[in-house]
């Protein structure tokens, strides 16, 4: 009888991750099968039908981290992926009545701030170049192995950083933001992107690392900046999807994997929950860690000290969303009427405060709701009419920093008050809306669990503190893709780099696995070009070249706040 296994590699799980693994493997030559539990692929990167005649992101919806290495590697475009760009990134309307718009232009940005506070406009463009300098130096390391915290450091050190590298891996996104802003505002609205998906606060020490890493992603070459993707986030899964089919992978939904089979230390295959058996030579798991060992290894298999380090991987902070229906768009308090405009084209963040990030964190601690909610909001329908009938608009709301468990009661149980409660503090934003949503549907931290097979609904896999980065993520003993399990790897946004849709974590898993196949041991180190580095376009050069002197930074500031040059800019690449 043959003991040739049915397939070189099975990835369970169809994320984004996941499909990116398989691509790999399946170009590699490789012989792959994706079991995925749910009836379509996607993981939390998904576009789904949540009310009849509508598409949703049910969970991410917002594109900038997925690596261009990544998109151009696997030809996405091809594959039907279109990435796209509202005419402002973001929109922000403060408590005190105030709105920000954050342009895909930095000059218009710049004279935006300046009606905040002028001194925090050109300390916004030094932020900006001193973030770009943080990415420019980690980028190289998205693509490997992860290194040692200690080879990060020293990397640093030896460019002159080290100040930079404990400014975002160490300090609090309070006490960054304090270094550099004056304005409350301004320094509100930027704490946001610390505490995604986070247990924690704005005085959170490491809280600065998450900031970056939701910031210094790219769109088309632009560093910082992200956008759509048409048809919802599952459009980026499904051109994943069908890529790999391209190159020979299978692929098969409502396929739930109850154990992987594991024969003399070694990963032989899965049995599905239907009892049936399918073999591999390695198997991938797109889940995060906790599931992946915790449950899809049979008890005694693996060490009981890894075991209790597994159990111990922090994965407390969660989010939630709110799908709303409506016919009408948000009026926003600064706007005449509900006409559609930039504002809805993005982003958009209701009543940050630093105040406010504080309360939800010590409610997140108590297992409770705060007394208010700070509410990011998506309307992508403005933009992509594929997502709802005409004359019918989709809102998805998010608020982070949840408790995965409610003190003395459930998610199940508080599930509509909550979501009333929120849409309570959306009416003092856009008071329209009361009489204007037709549909909701609501997407807890349970659900994230239960639904999405998200453990504890930390969309993350886990806390994106220093303590769980690098070559300590999950934990250091994890840390390379691999596991005590010989031929079993972890290839979730639970390894390096961490999470996001960004692609990285399956490409350097799938990588680690054809090594092993292979029998290459040393696993591929950065030294500055393991992978490109954040594309810099020249005018952005110029100014950072210029913000390295105090003469410099004023003119760099008088040069990047001009239309003129946004406009020499665009010529230069029409003609090149």
């Amino acid at each position: 009888m043959s003991t040739t296994p049915d397939y070189d590699a099975i990835v369970i799980g169809a994320g984004h991750n996941g499909l990116v693994a398989a691509n790999y493997l399946a170009r590699a030559g490789k012989r792959v099968l994706v079991l995925e539990s749910r009836q379509i692929v996607g993981g939390a990167c998904v576009t789904e039908e949540l009310i009849p005649g509508t598409k949703w992101s049910s969970c991410a919806f917002i594109a900038g981290l997925l690596r261009p290495e990544i998109i151009k590697e696997l030809e996405l475009a091809r594959f039907g992926l279109d990435l796209y760009q509202g005419d402002a990134l973001s929109f922000t309307l403060f408590r005190d009545g105030t709105a920000f718009t954050m342009w895909k232009e930095t000059d218009r940005t710049l004279r935006e701030i300046e009606k905040l506070n002028k001194q925090d406009a050109q300390s916004f463009l030094e932020f900006g170049v001193r973030l770009q300098r943080f990415a420019g130096l980690v980028t190289p390391y998205l693509l490997t192995a992860p290194p040692e915290r200690s080879e990060v450091l020293a990397l640093f050190e030896a460019v002159g950083e080290q100040t930079l590298f404990n400014e975002f891996t160490l300090l609090s996104v309070r006490d960054l933001l304090d270094r550099y802003f004056e304005d409350e505002r301004l320094k509100s609205m930027l704490t946001f992107f610390g505490m995604v998906s986070i247990f924690g606060g704005p005085s959170t020490p490491g809280t600065a690392y998450t900031y970056g890493h939701h910031s210094w992603g790219e769109f088309n070459g632009n560093f910082g900046q992200f956008g759509l993707a048409r048809g919802g986030m599952g459009a980026i899964s499904e051109a994943l999807a069908t890529a790999a089919r391209h190159y020979g992978v299978t692929i098969r939904t409502a396929t739930p994997v109850e154990k992987v089979l594991v024969e003399r230390g070694a990963a032989t295959g899965v049995r599905l929950e239907d009892g049936s058996v399918i073999t591999a030579a390695q198997v991938l798991s797109n889940a995060d860690p906790k599931r992946s060992l915790l449950r899809l290894i049979e008890p005694g298999v693996l060490p009981a000290g890894l075991v209790r380090d597994v159990e111990n991987i922090d994965t407390r902070g969660s989010m939630a969303r709110i799908h709303l229906l409506i016919d009408e768009l948000p009026q926003y308090l600064p706007f005449p009427d509900a006409t559609a405009g930039p504002q809805h084209h993005g982003h958009q963040l209701l009543g940050p405060s630093r105040e406010a990030f504080e309360e939800a964190f010590e409610a997140q601690r108590r297992g409770t709701f705060p007394s208010t909610f700070v509410i990011e909001a998506v309307t992508q329908s403005v933009t992509d009419e594929t997502l709802a009938p005409e004359g019918l608009h989709t809102m998805t709301l998010g608020v982070q920093q949840l408790p995965s468990e409610l003190t003395g009661t459930t998610w199940a149980a508080e599930k509509e008050k909550w979501a009333d409660l929120v849409l309570e503090d959306l009416f003092t934003y856009a008071p329209n809306l009361r009489e204007h949503i037709l549909d909701r549907v609501i997407i807890t931290p349970d659900d994230l669990d239960n639904e999405y097979l998200i453990t504890d609904g930390n969309i993350f896999h886990g806390s994106m503190m220093l303590d769980q980065l690098f070559g300590a993520r999950p934990i250091p003993e994890l840390a390379n893709y691999r596991t005590p399990v010989r031929n079993y790897y972890l290839c979730g946004s639970g390894t390096h780099p961490g999470g996001g849709v960004m692609g990285a974590n399956g490409h350097n898993a799938a990588k680690a696995a054809l090594d092993d196949a292979a029998g290459i041991t040393a696993p591929a180190r950065a030294t500055g070009g393991g992978t490109r580095a954040v594309t810099t376009p020249w005018q952005q050069r110029l100014v950072a070249s210029l913000m390295s002197t105090r003469p410099g930074r004023w003119l760099g500031y008088r040069a990047a706040r001009q239309p003129a040059l946004r406009k020499i800019t665009a010529y230069a690449a029409r003609v090149r």
